[in-house]
Formats: structure tokens, C-alpha cells, sequence
């Protein structure tokens, strides 16, 4: 069966499709119209959204900063996050609810019109409610309808409410509470119906930031898009102009919060040097008054220049140390509490900046810590405290921090060094003030312990400026350079294009695909395709189908299609028959109905036509037709033959054609095998092959009883009988098995009923004409090629 695989078969396929598509091309045309108007509905019907669209641009706030400013820009916060973190705040549930509940979102207007009801921000109506109402109640609609310029209905199925009120009347409907006034902007006479539906806050706030997409325009950017799809364009542009309003105001006060942090720091400092300050100064006062002390001599100023250099250093130094320690008590407290929270991480980084630390160690691990902390905020502000990542900075950070307490000892006893160095050198000058006067020590004592608490206060006086000048100078880094417009332009949902795309590849989808369904669910014999992929089996003459109600070719035009495919038959069989050696004909079929015994008639004509003797003979014992297609008399006939009641003279009819006998099958026998196996049999057929040229034998169906078969071993070609969208494709395969294991000999097929409009191929739908039809049955099964009857006479073929 090679000739099955070849690449033929698969451009046989496709011509049919083709047809098949061709053939039932209104269908199609059917289906691209009722799509096409589905189409047409939906667009016409669903509701239209609109991009709206602004842009921000998040400037750089380290330009024209040195490398401690840009540290302390970082750390304390005036360079929040980075373009990430924006994007996570922007879209942060916190700031959507602050907006969506600023625009009162959480109340929607729809207006009734004729065709659809469409979402808008301004309607005929405004209602006057507490948000508390809408975040404690479920969603729900009133329909509105304005009465005259004083009243209106309000309707409400679910709560079954109806009633009328004048606008500017408190309503109490259950649980809801509110006030119903009319937009005197709105012309009266053409007030439409409003629907107002009361949403909650918190599915609102959901609801818009899902539908917030930011994109950033390149990847070195700093130029974020954000875009919203909207029924109502005016209702997106407030939004998104909102949104980026409070997103600026939130970005200053992050700003400031972490600024105020060291404001507050450096006030409690100088307060503590302030009362230093006093109570020196009267220290000093009550000293020199006590004790008379006179002016000191310029030998004396020198080495007090000296040694308030050197405790001026050394005042640095402690400060420091002070700072170690009480950065690492601050640390501790947080590792001992586990308190790793925004507050105490962020108090950490920015005291740690507004010391002024210069070891770059130092500054990089808090540079580091203060950006986890930050990454880590990013991702609590926008609801991921699921985050596998907030586990991992988590972890970052406890390394940060033992890494600094390492440090901040090494710093430690580096300081203590030199500390120790400094108050050498100090009790080197301080014991060249041994020979002056008690009393003068003491009071050089005092006024350098007065001087250097000044030179301090000096320094946190100068720091308090620059931290409140910073804290009152905090601005947003975000420009909000394109607002939100309202345009008069086009929706982009419903997308025409791609709806009717979709709808024409849908159109012409559906009924290609029921085709394909149909023709995968057609059991049947459809083309000469399907026989040359099912069978082997040669394809000898393809009949047309015949549109009359008569059977034979004496009865109708000997120039039809019908007569014309018989001669191609004949001519065929002529053709095959090269030595003249073929006499007898026998044609059989899978099941009753497929046409063997029409064919069979017709073909016994064109040869009788064609000047042959020709006999007809109805071998059919089961349900012979024969008879009746040729309007005679079954009461003698071959079985009468071979019981030996009548002669062949006897039986034979001579009035059809010109050249042609036939013999009909007679009365029904009660063994029909038995007489095809008799002697009686066989001594007849070589009888009747010596009166005649030609023998057309019509049998019973061999898919239903075994008759035929046990006719084979007369017969010189076997035609078996295939009706197009009739004969199933399980008994073409029982046939190509009797012709692969050689129990058939010179068996030929013979295509039946094929449309006039399928060409040869017999593409389309097919009918049969002349009404043929009948059942076996006599109670016997059917023979198929596992049947014991053939197993048992095979040999006898």
C-alpha cells in the first residue's frame, strides 16, 4: 500500500477541502455576515474606554553636590528611592485611597440613554454623602429620575424603595444617608435618567490600582508615563492629576520627616550646651570675684592659645566617641528589641550622616543600610509584606549592622589613642602653668572649659541653621511638566480594527471547522480520495448519478452522463481485457443499496449494444430486485434452473435489448449456498458460457452473506460496487483485505452515483436516483473475513 503514502494523497486533500469550501460557499458568507454583525453589536453596545495619560519627571537632586552632600542627600532621604521606589509609591494602595477618596470616587454617576448606559464624572444630579456610609455599607444603586425642577423619584428594586422627594431633603433609605441636589447648569428639558451607585472605598481603591500602568519611557530615564483607561476622560484626567498632586505632597513629607529627625537631634544638643554655657559663666563670675584675680600676662594667654587648640581636638575626638557610643546604644536597641523597623533604621542613617563621620568605610555601610531599608519600605508601601525579598533584606541588614558595631569599636580604640596622645600634649602646657599663682590655674581652668563649650555651641548653632534651612527649604524633585488633558479623540476599547479581525478570522473559523467536524464524523465513502487511501484495490468506472426515476438505459437518453459512464465502464473493462479471455462478470457490493444490481442491468446493455450476446443473470437468492427493475415475473428463474424444475429456454427473457437474455433469480430457495456449491451450478455456468460472449452476474452483498463469494470461482473479473456518502469505509477495508490476502482474484471497483457537480473525483453532496434499497437478513449473520466460512473454503476458490 505505498501508493497510499504518497505525497499525492496529501494535494488530493486539499483539492477537496477546496471544493468542499467552494461548494459551500454560502455558509461561509453566512457566517462573515452574522459575525460581522456580532461585531457590530458589541461595538455599538459595550462601553467605550479612553487612555488618558500625563507625565512626571523625577529630577536629580545630586547635581552640583559634593560627595558629603550627595551621602547625606541619600541618607536622610531628599533623594528618596529610586525610580523603582516612585513607581511603588505611585501605585501604592495608601496613595490611591487618599485620591479616590479626595475625588469622591466612591459615589459613580451613570447616564441612561438610549442605546447604553455610560459612566460619567458629571451628571444632572450631585449627591451630598459622608464617606463613612460608603465604606461601612455594601455596593449599590438608586435610579434617579428629575421630575420637574424641584423634585424627583428615586428608585431602588433591591431595597424596594420608590418614592419622590424634593432636591435639597435629607434621604434615609435603610443604612444609606444622603442628599440629592440638581446641577442648575444641566438644560431641564433634556435631563437624562442617572443612575447613582454608592462604591466602596476600599473596592474602588483596588479597582484604580489595577488599572494604573506607569512606563518608564527609557531605562536611563527619568521621565515616568502614567496612563489610565477610563469610560469618562474627564474622570481619568482629575484622577491622574490628583494622583500625582498628593504623590508630590507625600514625597515632601517623607522628605521632611526624615530631616526633622536631625533638627530635633541637633535642639537637644545645643540645649544641653546652653545650660552648660550659664552655669560656667557664673562659675567663672563667683571665681574671679572670690578669689581677686588680676589680669593675665600675654605669656600666659599664649599657652592658653595653646592648650585650647589642643582641647578643642580633643573635644572632637570625645565628641565622637560619645557619638560611637551612643549610636551603638541606639543599634543595641534595636538588635535587643528586634525593633529592625522604618523609624529606628532611619534615625540611625541620618544621625550617622549629620556627624559628619569622614572614614568612607563608615559612610558606605550606612549608605548601604540606608538603601535596604529603603528597597524594603518600597516593597511594604506597596502591600508585599509577603515578599520572599523582605526575608533577604532582612538578613542584609543584621549583617550591616554587626559590621558597623565591628567598626564603630576599631573606631573606638583608635579615638582612645588618640585622645590619650592630646591630653599628653595638654598636660605638657598645663605644667608650664604650674608656677603661676593657684588661683590663676583655676581660672585659666574655667575659661578654657568656657571657651570650648562656646566653640561648640558656635559649631551646633551653625549646623541647627543649616539642618532647619534644609528641612524649611524641602521641595519636591518631582515636576509634573505634562498634566492629564481632556481630548476629543478616538476610544482605544473597543479596538474596531480587532474586533471585526477577529470577527471576519471567526466567520470564516466556525464553518470551516464544522466542515472539518462533519467530514471527521462522516463514516462514509465521500471521493475516490477515500477509496485510494482505504484500498488497493483498483478503481475500474465511476458512474454519475442518475436524476430519473427510471433504471434502465433503454429508458433513457443513450447521450446522458449515466449513459455515457456505462460505456466508459465497458470501454474499461475492453481495455483490461487484452486476449479476449473475460465472459463472466460478477458483481457484488458491501450492503444493500449501493447500486451492484443497476449497474449490472446497464452495463449487460452497452455490451448487448455493442453487438455481444450478452446474459443477465439474477444470482441474487436472498432479495433479488432484478425482477423488478426489468417489470417481469420471478416465478421461474435460476433457482427453479438448478433444482431442475425448468430449462434455461424456459427461464430466459429475450424482449429487453437487441442481444440481450436474462435470467432472474427466481423463488426464493430455502438453501441458496447449497445450490451455489451444487454441480448443477457449476455445469450451468459452462454451459451458459458457451452461448454467450458476455455474462453479467448480479449476487447478493458480500459484507452481508457469502453467496458471492462461493461465485467468484466461475467469474473472470470481480466488480465490487462503492456508492459515494453511502458505502462506510469499515467494509472498503474488509474488501482491500480480500484482495491483499488473495482471496478475491481480478476483483475492480466501481465508484457509484457520483453529482454532476464533483467531478471525477466526486467531491460534494450525493443523492441516489432511482430509489434502490432492500435488507437481507433470513436470520443469517453476516460474513466477514474472520468468518469460518471463508476459512473453511478457501481453498476451494
Amino acid at each position: 500500500m505505498d501508493r497510499k503514502q504518497n505525497s499525492l494523497d496529501n494535494v488530493l486533500d486539499v483539492r477537496e477541502l477546496l471544493y468542499k469550501i467552494r461548494h459551500n460557499w454560502y455558509y461561509f458568507l453566512l457566517s462573515i455576515l452574522l459575525s460581522l454583525f456580532v461585531a457590530f453589536a458589541y461595538t455599538r453596545y459595550s462601553h467605550e474606554f479612553y487612555k488618558v495619560s500625563t507625565k512626571i519627571m523625577i529630577n536629580s537632586e545630586d547635581e552640583g553636590s559634593d560627595a558629603s552632600e550627595i551621602l547625606y542627600n541619600n541618607l536622610s532621604g531628599k533623594n528618596n528611592g529610586s525610580i523603582i521606589d516612585r513607581i511603588q509609591l505611585l501605585s501604592s494602595y495608601q496613595l490611591v485611597f487618599q485620591t479616590v477618596s479626595d475625588l469622591r470616587f466612591d459615589v459613580s454617576y451613570y447616564l441612561v440613554g438610549n442605546i447604553k448606559t455610560s459612566e460619567s464624572l458629571f451628571a444632572p444630579i450631585k449627591i451630598i454623602s459622608d464617606t463613612v456610609m460608603t465604606q461601612n455599607n455594601p455596593t449599590t444603586s438608586f435610579e434617579i429620575d428629575v421630575i420637574n425642577k424641584t423634585s424627583y423619584q428615586i428608585f431602588n428594586d433591591k431595597l424596594d424603595y420608590k418614592e419622590e422627594h424634593n432636591f435639597g431633603d435629607e434621604i434615609q433609605i435603610q443604612e444609606y444617608n444622603f442628599v440629592v441636589e440638581r446641577d442648575s447648569s444641566y438644560n431641564f428639558d433634556v435631563l437624562p435618567k442617572t443612575i447613582v451607585r454608592f462604591n466602596s472605598l476600599k473596592k474602588m481603591s483596588k479597582k484604580y490600582q489595577s488599572k494604573i500602568q506607569i512606563d518608564q519611557g527609557e531605562k536611563e530615564s527619568n521621565i515616568l508615563v502614567l496612563s489610565i483607561l477610563e469610560e469618562d476622560q474627564r474622570k481619568g484626567v482629575k484622577f491622574l492629576n490628583t494622583l500625582v498632586k498628593n504623590f508630590i505632597k507625600k514625597d515632601i513629607e517623607i522628605k521632611k520627616e526624615s530631616s526633622l529627625l536631625v533638627v530635633n537631634y541637633i535642639h537637644k544638643e545645643i540645649q544641653v550646651i546652653e545650660d552648660y554655657l550659664v552655669s560656667i559663666d557664673i562659675e567663672r563670675q563667683d571665681y574671679e570675684i572670690d578669689n581677686q584675680i588680676p589680669d593675665f600676662e600675654k605669656k600666659i594667654d599664649v599657652i592658653y592659645g595653646k592648650i585650647s587648640q589642643l582641647e578643642k581636638e580633643l573635644s572632637i575626638y570625645k565628641r565622637q566617641d560619645n557619638f560611637y557610643s551612643y549610636l551603638e546604644n541606639n543599634i543595641k536597641e534595636i538588635v535587643n528589641e528586634r525593633k529592625n523597623n522604618k523609624d529606628g533604621l532611619e534615625k540611625v542613617v541620618a544621625l550617622a550622616t549629620y556627624e559628619g563621620i569622614t572614614d568612607p568605610t563608615f559612610n558606605q555601610l550606612i549608605k548601604n543600610l540606608g538603601d535596604i531599608q529603603k528597597n524594603k519600605n518600597g516593597l511594604i508601601n506597596k502591600g508585599q509584606i509577603n515578599n520572599p525579598s523582605i526575608y533577604d533584606f532582612d538578613l542584609q541588614i543584621v549583617e550591616l549592622i554587626k559590621q558597623i558595631q565591628e567598626l564603630i569599636r576599631n573606631n573606638t580604640q583608635i579615638n582612645l589613642l588618640y585622645i590619650e596622645d592630646l591630653n599628653n600634649d595638654i598636660n605638657l602646657e598645663l605644667s608650664y602653668l604650674n608656677a603661676l599663682p593657684i588661683e590663676q590655674r583655676g581660672l585659666l581652668d574655667i575659661e578654657r572649659i568656657q571657651k570650648i563649650s562656646e566653640q561648640l555651641y558656635i559649631f551646633l548653632k551653625q549646623k541647627n541653621y543649616e539642618a532647619e534651612s534644609r528641612y524649611e527649604g524641602i521641595v519636591s524633585n518631582i515636576n509634573h511638566f505634562d498634566p492629564a488633558r481632556f481630548f476629543n479623540m478616538n476610544p482605544v476599547l473597543p479596538e474596531l480594527t480587532k474586533v471585526y479581525s477577529i470577527s471576519l478570522f471567526i466567520g470564516l473559523l466556525f464553518p470551516f471547522l464544522m466542515l472539518l467536524i462533519l467530514d471527521l464524523m462522516n463514516n462514509k465513502i465521500r471521493s475516490r480520495v477515500d477509496l485510494d487511501k482505504l484500498t488497493d484495490v483498483e478503481m475500474i468506472g465511476v458512474i454519475g448519478r442518475n436524476h430519473s426515476a427510471k433504471s434502465l438505459l433503454t429508458d433513457l437518453n443513450p447521450k446522458s452522463s449515466i449513459a455515457e459512464g456505462f460505456r466508459a465502464l465497458r470501454s474499461n473493462l475492453n481495455y483490461k481485457d487484452i486476449e479476449a479471455k473475460d465472459k463472466v462478470y460478477l458483481f457484488t457490493s458491501s450492503v444493500s443499496g449501493e447500486g451492484k444490481t443497476f449497474i449490472a442491468a446497464n452495463l449487460a446493455i452497452v455490451f448487448a449494444n455493442a453487438g455481444r450476446k450478452t446474459l443477465l443473470l439474477g444470482a441474487d437468492l436472498r432479495r433479488p430486485k432484478l425482477y423488478k427493475n426489468l417489470d417481469s415475473d420471478n416465478a421461474i428463474g435460476l433457482s427453479t434452473i438448478l433444482t431442475g424444475e425448468n430449462s434455461i429456454e424456459e427461464c430466459t427473457i429475450k424482449n429487453i435489448a437487441e442481444n440481450l437474455d436474462v435470467i432472474v433469480s427466481g423463488p426464493l430457495p430455502l438453501n441458496p449456498s447449497d445450490l451455489f456449491l451444487s454441480e448443477n451450478f457449476e455445469n450451468l455456468i459452462k454451459d451458459l458460457k458457451s452461448r454467450y460472449d458476455k455474462i453479467i452476474i448480479d449476487t447478493a452483498p458480500i459484507g452481508l452473506v457469502a453467496d458471492a463469494y462461493m461465485i467468484t470461482k466461475y467469474s473472470d473479473v470481480n466488480l465490487y460496487v462503492v456508492r459515494q456518502d453511502y458505502t462506510e469505509k469499515d467494509v472498503v477495508r474488509f474488501v482491500n483485505d480480500l484482495y491483499e490476502n488473495k482471496r478475491i482474484e481480478n476483483i475492480y471497483l466501481v465508484l457509484n452515483d457520483v453529482s454532476s457537480g464533483s467531478g471525477v473525483y466526486g467531491y460534494g453532496k450525493y443523492g441516489y436516483g432511482y430509489g434502490y434499497g432492500y435488507g437481507y437478513g433470513y436470520g443469517y449473520g453476516a460474513y466477514t473475513k474472520d468468518s469460518d466460512y471463508f476459512n473453511e473454503n478457501q481453498n476451494e476458490k
